[in-house]
């Protein structure tokens, strides 16, 4: 009997040993998950800070700050020299491209989620003809509408003898307060022994817009897109950018897009009227809207046709009479500050003090120096007032000239009066301009940097 009491008892103190076992060991994982939890928290944390402290500030910048913008180029496939451009409204966009099948060509259009296409809308172009300077080659123009706000879509162009490859295109809010990039003369080709290298540089360029602005869709370039305007291969340099395929452009024509019809077989443009046409009927001025803004962008190569230029601007401002702002984007400047350039500049500002004045132009912005300048407001009679920053009402209209944003090419400014501010660098540079219901504030930086080089508002008080 004793013998199994004793047992009985061996047994129970087992039990118990082996349960406080199991019970520390419990307490013990517990212990080491939750510091380990805790541990990694810390090093997320600390991996956190560690990432924001090093974003570069705005001057410490260097290319590679800004990811690449990757895309499949088009010339993978057989056809060739896709645009995108704006359309009227922000709800719409244009597209050119060439095929060498002569048949209509269609844009197929969809969210990105539609991977395969199965639900895209299909739009046709709205004209396919013979390029008459690309043998073999057939130009589509196409309107894609109806496009929804802050939206992903992927798209692609051709027909059944070939589509290009797949695309991405995201729209923005669609609001009174927006943002755009300008870029000055890309000019690729000046030097042409130069061209690899400014095409690797606007490239980098246009890597910095998509990562500073990523909530715009649409670039302004302001003219002389290539230095040569029958080169095939600068216009290869221009447009087989990834980056481009997923904004909208507005090139504006510049004086080395002059001699052939080559600058309006590469873009569809918006409401384009017979004002300011030079090489043919495809060149003139065109508008567009954005929020509450009025973009007038003039074609003024052809000097005889400078007169014209005011009608337009009255035609488009009668359309569009609810509008907070008007801005005129062209090629030369009437205000500039290059001294090699002025005679031209002299030649043109009795028109621009006419119309800049009659319909109150709050902002007008040019390429052409090389050189970047910002203007004193003009007034009517070519004097000018001086502002500080921010301006509230001002009188007058103010002028900036951009410089390169490939490197090709850079001007030494010169003094002038009617200049309030003016920059000589050599490095490409990007200008951001921001709007909303009462203010328009520019802000122009060096690429590479991102250094501000000059920054300016402008604000109206609705009184």
């Amino acid at each position: 009997m004793k013998r199994k009491i004793h047992i009985w008892l061996m047994i129970l103190v087992l039990t118990m040993a082996l349960l406080l076992a199991a019970c520390g060991s419990t307490a013990t994982n517990e212990t080491d998950s939750a510091d380990s939890s805790a541990q990694t928290e810390e090093t997320e944390n600390e991996a956190a800070e560690t990432e924001e402290e090093a974003a570069p500030e705005p001057g410490e910048e260097t290319w590679n700050t800004a990811s690449e913008y990757s895309a499949t180029l088009i010339t993978t496939t057989s056809i060739r020299w896709l645009s995108v451009t704006v359309g009227t409204g922000e709800d719409e966009v244009n597209l050119t491209w060439y095929s060498p099948s002569e048949e209509t060509g269609q844009v197929l259009w969809t969210t990105a989620d539609d991977e395969d296409f199965e639900n895209a809308l299909t739009f046709d172009a709205v004209s396919t003809f013979a390029s008459e300077v690309t043998s073999g080659y057939y130009i589509n123009r196409a309107t894609v509408s109806g496009l929804a706000a802050e939206t992903d879509y992927i798209y692609k162009v051709g027909n059944d003898d070939g589509m290009s490859p797949v695309y991405s295109y995201t729209t923005p809010a669609y609001s009174d307060s927006f943002r755009f990039p300008v870029l000055g003369d890309p000019q690729l080709g000046k030097p042409v022994d130069e061209l690899d290298n400014q095409k690797t540089t606007f490239k980098r360029v246009l890597n910095k817009v998509k990562y500073h602005f990523a909530d715009t869709s649409f670039l302004m370039s302001l003219g002389d897109q290539v230095n040569d305007f029958d080169d095939t291969e600068q216009y290869d340099a221009f447009l087989n950018q990834a980056a481009l395929y997923s904004l909208s452009l507005v090139p504006v024509k510049g004086n080395h897009e002059i001699g052939g019809s080559q600058y309006s077989e590469h873009y569809y443009l918006p409401n384009q009227t017979q004002y300011g046409t030079c090489d043919d009927e495809n060149d003139g001025d065109f508008w567009f809207v954005r929020g509450n803004a009025l973009f007038l962008v003039l074609d003024l190569m052809d000097a005889v046709k400078w007169g014209e230029h005011e009608q337009f601007i009255a035609e488009a401002c009668e359309t569009n009479p609810d509008v907070s702002w008007r801005i005129i984007l062209c090629h030369y400047s009437p205000y500039n500050s290059y001294e090699d350039y002025m005679e031209n500049a002299a030649n043109i500002r009795p028109y621009f003090l006419s119309f800049t004045s009659a319909y109150d132009i709050d902002l007008v912005m040019t390429g052409h120096d090389h050189a970047y300048s910002r203007s004193n407001f003009i007034l009517s009679d070519g004097s000018y007032l001086e502002y500080e920053s921010p301006a509230v009402d001002p009188e007058g209209t103010m002028y900036v000239t951009l410089n390169s944003s490939s490197g090709s090419l850079y001007h030494r400014p010169s003094a002038q009066n009617e200049i309030s501010f003016s920059e000589y660098r050599e490095a490409p540079e990007v200008t951001d301009v921001q709007v909303t219901p009462t203010s328009l504030t520019i802000t122009t930086y060096e690429a590479e940097t991102w250094e501000i080089v000059d920054t300016f508002e402008i604000q109206k008080s609705g009184e």
